[in-house]
């Protein structure tokens, strides 16, 4: 932010929220929302209103997930493993589907997925993590070819 950058975040938990809004540039160089990320419409209506402030975005940066359960998948609630895909993948659809037209209009710029390095590998005892860690990937490297005539370059992080 020192160079001049507008920051957009989000959250589901106010504490977190809270706690970054005692920094020096919060509601002048850093915005702060909490959105629950795997609801379409709520994050369709954040892009809404960061379109109402500005006519473009540069990047996207994606963080969004959870562990989901551990256990040997027929043991697993469905229930669990609907959540765990629920969250990991469609949230991740909803901030890239609803960011990138802010970033077409700035003639290009980058999206980062988080995603992990179950993404990459079988994980023992994780096969709903891992299925959504696998599916971030796939999308990231789909979005990358789809995008990329638009100078957008998009990314997966696998920590």
């Amino acid at each position: 932010m020192l160079n001049g950058a507008i920051v957009y975040l989000t959250d589901k938990n106010n504490e977190s929220l809270d706690e970054i809004s005692k920094h020096d540039l919060y509601e002048k160089q850093l915005f702060l929302d909490k959105v629950n990320a795997h609801d379409a419409q709520e994050v369709e209506n954040y892009f809404i209103k960061i379109k109402n402030n500005v006519d473009n975005i540069d990047a996207l940066i994606n963080n969004v997930g959870i562990a989901g359960p551990t256990g040997k998948l027929e043991e697993l609630n469905i229930n669990d493993w609907k959540e765990t895909i629920d969250i990991n993948i469609n949230s991740h659809f909803y901030y890239n589907k609803f960011s990138i037209p802010l970033i077409k209009k700035n003639n290009g710029g980058s999206i980062i997925n988080l995603s992990s390095t179950a993404g990459l590998f079988g994980f023992p005892l994780r096969s709903p993590y891992a299925a959504s860690k696998w599916a971030v990937i796939g999308m990231t490297k789909s979005l990358a070819v789809e995008l990329g005539e638009f100078n957008i370059r998009v990314n997966a992080i696998c920590p």
